[in-house]
């Protein structure tokens, strides 16, 4: 009888771990094969549960293309050799080439208030409608007292290819409970699992394109290119990459760490190469830290594969609640659909016990119900009626309420702070390769001082990550701006051709139309330097524009389509 009951003990215990159990798939489609890794979360930590790569023929994609032809087979035999439970999250990726990234800070608000806040910010980062995206953003750094502003991330996809994405994971539809940008869930099992010495850059490699993502504390920004080739053009965007971010923090940013991942680092010629091109410690994925493997998973197997598994050990590790970033760009009509098949069983099972219930008192009291029926509905029916008009009268004027007090904060907030983070983007995206910035300037000029011929130059004015311009007074403001550079071609004609014309003819948010005036070369600002050891000579410049304002962007804008008679062409992600 003891070991009977102590048996019975051991079982319940087992069972109520089991319970406990929370278990997810991170399915990460490639240009060559499919990587599955299924974690477990258990009261003893995460392990690995189950992985497989299923390689298939090399697939093709275009920019504006995500079809995976054939790639139904593959999730076929994917479930014919993996058991999938009804408690299983699945969770995919969708390459980065596809999602629109923006960085970017708000003020403090209210909680209630933060959603109302970001979508506005949404409307005025991402160039579409919002019907007709899926979007979501990572709140990056902790609301303090004190705090200037909030950063955060925003990333959106547009619905037509998270479309085609489903429709080569159809067999697995009804299952999904996220999409992820391969840079995130690469971020979110480096910052869980990797232990990285300061500022560091990740790079993921694959056959189709590399993601670059800057990983700082709590911070992160990223890039994905089409470069699946580690050559001297893979350096040079790594190279510009990191002057960037250096520019957003005002040259303070010191990088330590370079960590290699994904199929083109297998092999030793193409880590020799990046180690060989940066001064930065580099290392090499190898093994686990955070995350065991199971008893059923072979190490050597598991190992040898690593590099390849970065984003499906991600997804897996944001599907049992560990991820950092927690974005997801499945559209939310999904998502509403499988939480209502999730509690559907639920509510049956209600359902089914009301159901019972009710017919025991029916049986009772049928005789009593037969007598009161019409009467007591007409009341329940009166009644009801004037509790749920009251109850939308109080919605009506809570609404009311809430809708005042976010357009008076949306009104409250200067639209002209985004403006110079676009100019940064594009003036620093046109500087050729041989010419290099030593500072960018701006600052709010009276309209007068250039009428009167008082024109100065701008105050250096660069924050950190991004920050906005000062707001302009009430009067007549111009945003005066101006780099200063060098260029290591010896000719003037060079920097008026590849430096001036091009920052002439700059359009911002997708305009039709320059967006700046009076673009000009400093009057006394060119000289040649000559190197005292005798290094090559450089043309030292200053180029300095004033920003158009919103009327004649919108005046230039008229113009141009009266000119030409055509109607604005539809954009492009």
């Amino acid at each position: 009888m003891l070991k009977l009951q102590k048996f019975s003990i051991q079982k319940l215990a087992y069972a109520l771990r089991q319970s406990r159990t929370m278990t997810a798939w991170g399915l990460d489609i490639g240009g060559h094969a499919l990587k599955a890794v299924k974690i477990a979360q258990t009261a003893d930590g995460l392990f690995v549960e189950d992985m497989d790569i299923i390689e298939y023929s090399v697939l093709s994609h275009d920019a504006n293309s995500i079809q995976y032809p054939g790639i139904q087979e593959t999730i076929q035999t994917f479930l014919l050799k993996h058991r999938i439970t009804k408690t299983d999250k699945i969770s995919i990726s969708i390459p980065g080439q596809f999602v629109l990234s923006r960085f970017t800070s708000i003020p403090p608000v209210d909680k209630k208030q933060l959603r109302n806040l970001i979508r506005y910010e949404a409307k005025q980062q991402i160039p579409f409608d919002l019907n007709d995206i899926a979007w979501d953003y990572q709140q990056l750094t902790e609301q303090v007292p004190g705090m200037e502003g909030i950063e955060i991330g925003l990333f959106a996809s547009k619905k037509e290819m998270l479309g085609q994405l489903l429709t080569s994971f159809s067999p697995l539809e009804s299952r999904l409970t996220a999409i992820q940008p391969s840079p995130l869930a690469m971020y979110n099992f480096i910052s869980f699992d990797q232990q990285t010495d300061g500022l560091a850059i990740i790079l993921n490699s694959e056959a189709e394109n590399t993601d670059i993502i800057i990983a700082d504390d709590q911070y992160f920004w990223l890039r994905s290119i089409p470069v699946s080739t580690v050559d001297a053009d893979l350096v040079k965007e790594i190279q510009r990459s990191v002057e960037y971010y250096k520019s957003l923090t005002k040259g303070t940013a010191i990088f330590k760490t370079l960590l290699l991942m994904g199929s083109q680092f297998n092999d030793p010629v193409n880590v020799k190469f990046i180690t060989d091109n940066f001064a930065y410690e580099t290392k090499v994925l190898h093994a686990l830290n955070n995350v065991k493997l199971c008893d059923t998973i072979n190490p050597v197997y598991f190992n040898e594969h690593i590099l390849h598994l970065g984003v499906a050990l991600g997804l897996a590790l944001q599907g049992v609640g560990v991820g950092r970033i927690k974005t997801n760009l499945l559209p939310r009509e999904l998502i509403k659909a499988a939480e209502i098949a999730k509690k559907k069983p639920y509510a049956i099972a209600a359902l089914g016990c009301l159901g019972f219930s009710l017919i025991i008192q029916y049986g009772g009291l049928h005789t009593r119900i037969t007598h009161l029926k019409n009467s007591d509905d007409h009341h329940q029916k009166v009644l009801q009626n004037v509790k749920e008009l009251e109850r939308e009268y109080r919605h009506a004027e809570t609404l009311a309420q809430t809708k005042k007090s976010s357009l008076d904060l949306i009104s409250s907030i200067d639209s002209s702070r985004f403006i110079w983070m676009e100019i940064l983007d594009k003036v620093l995206s046109l500087i050729p390769d041989n010419v290099s910035i030593a500072s960018i300037q701006s600052s709010w000029i009276d309209e007068d001082s250039i009428s009167s011929g008082k024109q100065t130059s701008p105050a250096v004015s660069q924050p950190k990550k991004a920050a906005t311009p000062a707001k302009p007074g009430a009067s007549k403001k111009l945003l005066f701006m101006g780099i200063k550079g060098e260029s290591q071609e010896p000719s003037m004609r060079f920097i008026e051709e590849r430096v001036l014309k091009p920052i002439q003819n700059l359009t911002l948010f997708n305009q039709k139309v320059a967006a700046f005036k009076n673009v000009e070369i400093v009057p006394g600002s060119s000289r040649q330097v000559v190197h005292k050891e005798g290094l090559d000579s450089y043309i030292s410049f200053e180029i300095r524009w004033i920003v158009k304002s919103k009327d004649e962007i919108r005046d230039d804008e008229n113009a141009l389509l009266l000119n030409k008679g055509t109607s604005t062409p539809s954009r492009k992600l």
